[in-house]
């Protein structure tokens, strides 16, 4: 009817045996991946994603949505056709992903901010456009936001984003404006979001238990409470649950805020000065105690690097590349132990007030795992020939062995990927 064709028709249909088809012990439809059922569409056909949602809303139970690179196209909004069910339909969906589908175009949908149980959101490489819902703050369990290579994605980061559990938000080439959100990581975020789950569906409120008990929205400093007791998941009536708030108002000590289980953080836009992304980076960013992976480059950022960005001692990836950021390297940064891959050039960087040695070059013990350094293209020179032959020298005595590009930005050893 669509015009797609399904590879290894040939074999009965029992949906436990196809691949990219899984079931629970009951038989019920859990897990659909068009992708590996080999779906793909004909010359001059097309096939609407909201046609594709449409036939399969009976599946109500779908954990696992995967739909990338099969050539679909269209809106994903389906509030304008009421003959057109959306994902809304998939109460209980996990994972999303409709990456590599270029002709999926439209805004993101604020209505998803309903999928309380969304763990994994990947509209990577597709067509989609305008800013990110703020109303996604109630997606309180999502753990991956990806969104690689989205040009047509625009507008500022949305504050209300203090995702206690997301791991990887990732927004490349997209046409980003403003500064970083410091609500990221702090206790402000939640009074936003806060307001954003009073929203009919009351999201947060079936997250917690409290769902479908509690018919009326609970006032916003009772909200407030239970995200920072982290209780209330057990209560069996409204009575209940604010008895149970009253009781222990006097002795709750609220939870941390904010973005804390952020491992992997990518901005980045390739074209240098590209992005839309300015102003300072916040110096509360300190508090990402998690982060391996952070990738801020191609924009205007222009303020020194924040010295107490020193306990990021995870890093792997650290690329502010192409920025206008000023001042000097931090001599603190040599906590850095764990860096892979540092990539500040193409910035107005001096060398360390200080004086020689930069913190990098204390980065190159026996254990060591530096493998991209590039610092060329700042305001001064802040690696002279005497010190890349020093570095290179120490690079060699590292065992196990492990290659080393200096001022070589496109090298495959400065590729981020891998560490994602």
């Amino acid at each position: 009817m669509y015009g797609f064709e399904v590879c290894g028709t040939d074999k009965p249909y029992k949906s436990w045996g196809w691949a990219g088809v899984s079931c629970n012990q009951l038989g019920t439809v859990t897990g659909l991946n068009l992708t590996a059922l080999c779906v793909t569409v004909k010359p001059n056909a097309t096939l609407p994603i909201l046609d594709v949602l449409a036939t399969i809303s009976n599946l109500t139970q779908l954990q696992s949505l995967v739909l990338s690179g099969i050539g679909l196209s269209g809106p994903l909004d389906s509030s304008t056709s009421a003959a057109a069910p959306g994902l809304d339909t998939f109460q209980e969906l996990q994972l999303l992903d409709i990456s590599h589908n270029p002709g999926i175009n439209g805004t993101l949908p604020s209505s998803w901010y309903s999928l309380a149980a969304f763990q994994t959101l990947n509209i990577s490489h597709t067509g989609v456009t305008g800013s990110l819902p703020a109303s996604y703050a109630a997606l309180q369990q999502l753990r991956e936001f990806r969104a690689a290579n989205c040009t047509r994605i625009s507008g500022s980061l949305p504050a209300t984003w203090g995702l206690l559990e997301l791991e990887v938000l990732e927004v490349t080439n997209a046409a980003l404006t403003e500064a970083l959100p410091p609500e990221w990581v702090d206790a402000a975020a939640l009074r936003q979001t806060v307001e954003v789950a009073q929203l009919p569906s009351n999201s947060m409120m079936r997250q917690m238990g409290l769902w479908p008990v509690l018919k009326e929205p609970l006032a916003s400093e009772e909200v407030q409470l239970l995200v920072g007791a982290g209780m209330a998941r057990t209560a069996d009536s409204p009575t209940a649950a604010k008895a149970q708030l009253n009781a222990d108002a006097s002795s709750v000590e609220p939870l941390a805020l904010g973005m804390l289980r952020l491992r992997v953080l990518d901005l980045s836009v390739a074209m240098p000065a590209g992005g839309g992304l300015s102003g300072t980076l916040p110096a509360s960013y300190a508090a990402l105690e998690q982060l391996q992976v952070l990738i801020l480059s191609g924009h205007t950022f222009n303020d020194s690097l924040p010295a107490s960005w020193t306990r990021l001692e995870q890093l792997r990836v650290f690329d502010i590349s192409h920025n206008s950021i000023t001042g000097s390297l931090p001599a603190w940064y040599s906590s850095m132990r764990q860096l892979t891959v540092f990539k500040a050039n193409d910035n107005q960087l001096k060398r360390s007030a200080s004086g020689p040695p930069e913190f990098f070059e204390f980065l190159f013990g026996p254990t060591s795992k530096l493998q991209c350094l590039s610092v060329a293209g700042n305001k001064e020179e802040l690696l002279d020939a005497a010190a890349a032959a020093k570095i290179a020298a120490k690079a060699q005595q590292r065992w196990p062995p492990v290659p080393l590009a200096l001022n070589e930005p496109v090298s495959s050893l400065c590729d981020a990927e891998p560490w994602k």
